[in-house]
């Protein structure tokens, strides 16, 4: 079998995605500047097609995936789904439209240069590559639980890449983090100058490139053996559900949500509240 060209641009299905080959190394630049880089369905799909071209190809060691501009990756842009033009039958491929896991199973080494804003599915890619390097101008933030959605990949991942307590106010509390915090937490591994991040990402690459890649591939193997499964099916449970919609519906309103309250379980409480209540605090 013949090799692959030293250089060679690679059509990865999605106008946001540009895919370049240098060497033994794929990078995936997010390039969509207008929606902060959100990734469409075929976006994602695109970045899962980048992992799998890596894992088949002997020649290819490493997948970099950065974006342009001050955003790195602001989620995903499901509206992708209603395109006419999409490669992708989102229809059908609905339970396995993000490309979080496969990161995470390809026996080669992948790698976010986290150039700025990372939220949403941006920021968890990042959970599931194997090396970060962000800029210090990056920030960070989990705001799923604001949008009704409930993140099955950043509940599964955040919690062994930093801590439970640390992860609960994270994914409760929807603050920003900037570089220096998201290093000290260990969201990151490095932190360096902005227009540095290439160049770092390229040197810390020539380190890997001292370690003998069937090992590299045994250990992250192992390693991931201990990490515990997503639960997918239940993630997609919550998209489309009343909440998700209300929430969606807030943020286009600029509005605060206006949550229902479950009453599925009204006769049980009623007869629970004797219990504590005292007799006269429910008159007017």
């Amino acid at each position: 079998m013949t090799g692959l060209p030293e250089s060679l641009t690679v059509d990865l299905g999605a106008p946001e995605l540009t895919g370049e080959i240098h060497g033994d190394t794929l990078t995936v630049t997010i390039n969509r500047p207008e929606k902060r880089n959100a990734v469409t369905v075929d976006g994602y799909h695109g970045i899962k097609r980048a992992a799998m071209i890596v894992a088949d190809e002997p020649g290819l060691q490493f997948l970099v995936i950065t974006g342009t501009g001050d955003v790195f990756c602001a989620g995903g842009d499901m509206s992708g789904a209603g395109n006419p033009d999409r490669t992708w039958d989102a229809f059908t491929e609905a339970y396995d439209a993000t490309p979080f896991e496969v990161l995470g199973k390809i026996p080669k080494i992948v790698v976010c240069a986290v150039n700025g804003i990372a939220m949403g599915g941006g920021l968890v890619m990042t959970l599931f590559a194997d090396l970060v390097v962000a800029s210090d101008k990056a920030r960070m933030r989990v705001p799923d639980l604001t949008r009704g959605v409930y993140e099955a990949f950043v509940a599964a991942r955040l919690p062994q890449r930093i801590g439970t307590l640390r992860a609960n106010h994270l994914i409760y509390g929807n603050d920003w983090i900037d570089a220096a915090e998201a290093e000290r937490l260990g969201l990151v591994g490095k932190v360096v100058p902005h227009d540095t991040l290439a160049a770092e990402t390229q040197a810390l690459l020539d380190r890997v490139r001292n370690t003998g890649p069937a090992a590299r591939a045994a250990v992250k193997r192992e390693m991931a053996r201990a990490l515990p499964a997503v639960d997918v099916s239940g993630y997609w449970s919550s998209i489309g559900t009343s909440e998700q919609i209300e929430a969606f519906s807030a943020f286009l309103e600029k509005r605060p949500p206006r949550w229902s309250v479950s009453s599925d379980r009204d006769a049980f409480v009623q007869t629970r509240r004797p219990q504590w209540m005292p007799p006269d605090s429910g008159k007017e």
